[in-house]
């Protein structure tokens, strides 16, 4: 068999493609080397003493072709290294230190690497090719991971929730007025937890009618955290809950969060934990 090395050093390097892919590095600075020295041999005097091999436009060219070469080889290689160096702990400020650039431009080198290596794994499973090369979805998923770390490493914080509603004053003063002087169709109450947030959900109290649809016994106005609470109370007292969207207009303009309306002297004590005889 053919020696890889030998064959290297015996190659013919005018131009950066003539370095076979996957030629290592140190291979291609000793070739540098060995052409650079020849040419630094040009400096001496021609009387020179001693006998030494002269630089040609032949050893020139292939200091440029090298050069080049490794310049090409050393930039393809910064984001795989920028992998390793996450995967083994280092964090985005000290790649982004030893890259001499900001956090952000370094995450964007390696996104950029991983998108083109994602490309290409794709590309060659689509031509067929029996070991594709690039990276696969699972492993391109895993590098985007990396880049969404923070610059000392920590996970990215959660995005923080919008803040719900808000319950005008007037809202709030008219529903406490309703809920001193009940109605007789209806009687309005408060579930008696405190939250500040506007409700956007309905949350009825039902039971099984006589047709297709059920009866409504009262409903619950909740926000989306106390949703589960609403219908763990409906439930309590003996009743379906069905949750559903409040009207946009009401989301826009929210009842408070706990706020019942009863339509049945028993659902409002069973809802509020106040006695049907203090509403009679």
């Amino acid at each position: 068999m053919t020696d890889p090395y030998e064959t290297w050093k015996a190659r013919e390097i005018r131009r950066p493609h003539d370095v076979p892919g996957a030629t290592p590095i140190t291979w291609q600075l000793e070739r540098e080397t060995e052409h650079e020295a020849r040419l630094m041999n040009n400096r001496l005097p021609a009387d020179f003493p001693h006998p030494v091999e002269r630089g040609t436009a032949a050893d020139a060219l292939a200091v440029i072709a090298l050069r080049e070469s490794i310049r090409r080889d050393m930039e393809n290689g910064r984001a795989v290294r920028v992998r390793e160096a996450l995967e083994l702990g280092a964090t985005w400020s000290e790649v982004a230190a030893a890259l001499d650039v900001a956090p952000d431009e370094a995450r964007e080198l390696l996104r950029a690497w991983a998108e083109l290596q994602h490309q290409l794994y794709r590309r060659d499973v689509a031509d067929g090719r029996e070991r594709p090369l690039g990276l696969d979805d699972q492993e391109h998923a895993a590098v985007l991971a990396l880049c969404e770390l923070g610059d000392d490493g920590e996970a990215p914080a959660p995005a923080a929730e919008e803040p719900g509603p808000t319950v005008r004053p007037e809202a709030a003063r008219y529903a406490e007025e309703l809920r001193s002087n009940p109605g007789k169709a209806s009687a309005d109450g408060h579930t008696g937890w405190e939250c500040s947030t506007g409700a956007s959900l309905i949350v009825d109290a039902m039971t099984p009618g006589p047709g297709k649809l059920g009866t409504m016994h009262a409903a619950i106005y909740a926000c989306p955290e106390h949703q589960a609470a609403a219908e763990e109370k409906i439930t309590d007292a003996g009743y379906g809950p069905e949750a559903r969207q409040a009207p946009p207009g009401h989301r826009w303009d929210p009842w408070p969060c706990g706020h019942v309306t009863a339509y049945r002297t028993a659902a409002l004590a069973a809802l509020t934990a106040v006695q049907a005889e203090a509403q009679r």
